[in-house]
């Protein structure tokens, strides 16, 4: 059971190592050209479905391509003080990648 475990979490890691680099922001007219052709839905309706896990303040979008997928990068400022960086399947909201931390406190 442990085995099986152990490979289950490797296969996951491997899988997230494969699109934690995305490649860079596509241009508005590769980004309408994929919503034309129903390859991406809009960043509206991907934060609507990512709201009840991660509510919080849009901070910064980018839309980008990795391995034949469309992925939204996407930072929020989530109650509490906490950023959290995420990368979100662009067709099915499905997130990818989460990552949070404390708001850091600028020293003057």
């Amino acid at each position: 059971m442990r085995q099986l475990l152990a490979s289950c979490l490797m296969v996951g890691f491997l899988a997230m190592g494969t699109i934690a680099h995305a490649g860079p922001p596509l241009s508005y007219d590769q980004i309408r050209t994929a919503r034309e052709k129903g390859e991406i839905r809009s960043l509206r309706w991907v934060m609507h479905q990512i709201q009840p896990y991660y509510p919080g303040r849009l901070l910064d979008a980018e839309l980008s391509r990795k391995n034949d997928r469309y992925v939204y990068r996407i930072k929020l400022l989530q109650p509490g003080g906490y950023v959290s960086r995420l990368m979100v399947d662009a067709y099915t909201a499905e997130i990818l990648k989460a990552r949070s931390r404390p708001l850091e406190k600028r020293k003057h």
